[in-house]
């Protein structure tokens, strides 16, 4: 099936202007920026709806389920003992489940050969669980990189809750697969800028160098920066630990 390009060009113009508006009010995980710029520079890529990795506490079933399941805690950066502390204290629903997972990109390209190489490419960054979702005439070739870093157990449920000590080593296990997988984060843009653009968008880059600094900083540095404002100094050590161990 061949793309339509006008269309595909339209939504590309209207998910680059959403990218900043996420970023305004807050919705956009500021380390993943660099890494979207660094995609949608590419004449024949855009990118989706994103994350570069989060914790969160589901009151469902099981993990996995979608329905009947209520998001009760989301973090993108380290959690603390006591965020989990306050809310084992409150009714439980149905069960809770502690979730940590890496990053997910999601974009579009214009044609299948495009997404071949951005899969050629994600797997390089050892993003080996990535793949086309579907294939669209007007929104293009639906692609995810996603690396497979996963964490799921047991909190609680009615009548059957973990404390103390079970719950601060489940913290410090969700945080390591948190840190973790914004290494991934890193090494995809890494890696990516080593392969992308391709072939430059010119309206993109236009708009990036009157933005200025946007790609001055790797998805790493802005992490570190975060941890250094919340004064979360040992999560900067535990993530060097972390990045030492993969070298």
């Amino acid at each position: 099936m061949v793309v339509d390009s006008k269309s595909w060009y339209k939504f590309k113009r209207q998910l680059w202007s959403r990218l900043w508006e996420d970023l305004e009010i807050g919705y956009l995980d500021k380390d993943l920026l660099p890494v979207l710029v660094l995609f949608n520079l590419d004449r024949d890529v855009y990118t989706l709806s994103s994350c570069s990795g989060r914790i969160v506490v589901s009151d469902s079933k099981y993990p996995w389920s979608r329905e009947e399941s209520n998001i009760v805690l989301k973090k993108h950066v380290p959690l603390d003992y006591s965020d989990l502390d306050a809310l084992l204290k409150k009714p439980v629903v149905r069960r809770l489940w502690l979730n940590a997972t890496g990053p997910v990109i999601h974009l579009s390209t214009r044609d299948l050969r495009t997404a071949a190489y951005v899969l050629k490419v994600a797997r390089l960054a050892g993003y080996k669980h990535s793949g086309v979702l579907s294939v669209n005439k007007h929104k293009g070739i639906i692609v995810e990189l996603t690396t497979g870093v996963r964490f799921s157990t047991f909190l609680a449920e009615t009548g059957n809750s973990l404390e103390g000590d079970d719950v601060r080593r489940l913290v410090e296990k969700a945080n390591e697969i948190l840190l973790y997988g914004k290494l991934m984060l890193n090494r995809l843009y890494e890696v990516a800028r080593r392969h992308l653009p391709r072939v430059v968008d010119e309206e993109v880059e236009r708009q990036v160098k009157a933005r200025g600094g946007l790609l001055d900083k790797s998805p790493e540095e802005i992490f570190i920066d975060m941890m250094r404002r919340l004064n979360q100094f040992n999560y900067i050590e535990a993530y060097k630990r972390i990045a030492s161990g993969l070298s």
